[in-house]
């Protein structure tokens, strides 16, 4: 994953749950994509069953970011500085501040290294104008652009991921997702009534979503799904540590089973359902056991404090960069494919892809996107009045706990 806005955790370990949840998915995804690249003969052979842990690793995202996002929503909806501008200038420093930079990053990289476009064995590197301009106003893989662009003759508007920036799609997914999301947050909260553009953003936003289901990628759902659980925590948190701890055996058993059923379609209903609720109660579940513990007064041992310290900055650390490393993963797995494919060996090219993906990432984490709250900042100064900027800066867990990320 990846912030400005706040956990919804009363403890730390919650906290630390979603960091590690983000962090170890970031992870999984670039393993995945190695996997895919470097050895297609196993892991991308047509008709076969192959779970794709990426694939896994976007559900994860997806549920993340609707509870943290609707969570965030939800404590700030009686201040008054906080209005749609503000929450979706937050969005903006959070998810657009680092993508475009890394967009220029990529499109540079892919002519310097592929010289325009190409056609790689597992991907097209698009480096048209259209693709460019649709990267930069976040309009690629648009349903209604899809549906409508050759109707209207103008099949240009229809663009699909720029270079070799193919993950991406589900950053853009995501940030039509935000947009309507506040939107309807508004009304219901604030009871804001809808303009005639408000209401043609709405429509436009929520195209994204509605689009994607009807070719069968549900992925939206589990933001939809965590979003229904942070509208309903105080209520689900109160609920026996046996029900969730039953929740979390029955919705992993109905995953599997519609894995398996599905042929290992990870962007099915079947599956993502069962695998977001049970994702959530796994995470009520262990703030119930971490609540019982401190209630309980149980003071643990100094190995046990030493290992929880470890946990945490370890956990941290990987989700400080996750997003980054989204970000940039693929271009990077992709130069190293084209440099060295018939160079090394596939192992040693895959853990060659997880290095230099996560150094790059860190590098990049480092001088751009930890910045995020400050370009928020500079933003509300400069679009919003005054009296809309009086909000307190960001506090650690705020900074944390923000998807952005970036999915498969």
């Amino acid at each position: 994953m990846k912030t400005s806005e706040e956990a919804p955790a009363k403890a730390g370990q919650p906290i630390v749950f979603f960091d590690f949840a983000r962090g170890i998915s970031a992870q999984a995804v670039v393993l995945g994509h190695g996997l895919n690249i470097f050895l297609p003969g196993i892991f991308m052979v047509p008709g076969h069953r192959v779970f794709y842990m990426q694939s896994f690793a976007v559900i994860i995202f997806f549920v993340l970011s609707g509870y943290l996002i609707t969570s965030a929503v939800l404590k700030k909806r009686d201040r008054p500085e906080f209005t749609f501008g503000s929450y979706l200038l937050d969005r903006v420093a959070r998810v657009v501040y680092p993508l475009f930079p890394a967009l220029a990053l990529i499109i540079a990289c892919d002519f310097l290294v592929f010289r325009g476009t190409i056609r790689l064995p597992f991907d097209g590197v698009d480096l048209s104008p259209q693709a460019i301009a649709g990267g930069f106003t976040m309009l690629f893989n648009h349903p209604l652009l899809q549906e409508f662009g050759p109707r209207l003759g103008v099949p240009w508007i229809n663009a699909g991921p720029v270079g070799s920036g193919a993950p991406l799609w589900s950053v853009v997914a995501e940030w039509w997702i935000y947009v309507a999301f506040g939107l309807l947050a508004f009304v219901a909260l604030r009871r804001t009534k809808l303009g005639f553009g408000s209401a043609l953003l709405l429509i436009f936003a929520i195209a994204v979503p509605v689009g994607y289901m009807a070719r069968g990628s549900y992925e939206s759902l589990a933001w939809i799904i965590g979003m229904l659980y942070a509208l309903a925590a105080s209520r689900v948190a109160r609920l026996p540590r046996s029900f969730h701890a039953w929740l979390v055996v029955l919705g992993t058993a109905a995953f599997l089973v519609g894995l398996y059923y599905n042929r290992q379609n990870l962007h099915s209903a079947a599956t993502i359902l069962p695998a977001s609720v049970a994702f959530c109660h796994l995470y009520f579940l262990i703030d119930g056991i971490a609540a019982k513990r401190s209630a309980a007064g149980r003071v643990p041992g100094a190995f046990q404090q030493r290992f929880a310290r470890g946990f945490k900055s370890f956990s941290l650390f990987l989700s400080s960069y996750s997003y980054s490393l989204y970000l940039l993963h693929f271009s990077v797995v992709s130069y190293v494919w084209y440099f060295l494919h018939g160079v090394l060996p596939a192992w040693q090219l895959i853990a060659l892809s997880i290095v230099a993906s996560n150094v790059i990432a860190y590098v990049f984490y480092l001088m751009v996107e930890r910045h995020f709250h400050k370009v928020g900042k500079w933003l509300k100064g400069v679009l919003l009045r005054p009296a809309a900027v009086a909000s307190a800066p960001a506090g650690t867990a705020e900074r944390k706990h923000d998807l952005e990320d970036a999915k498969p």
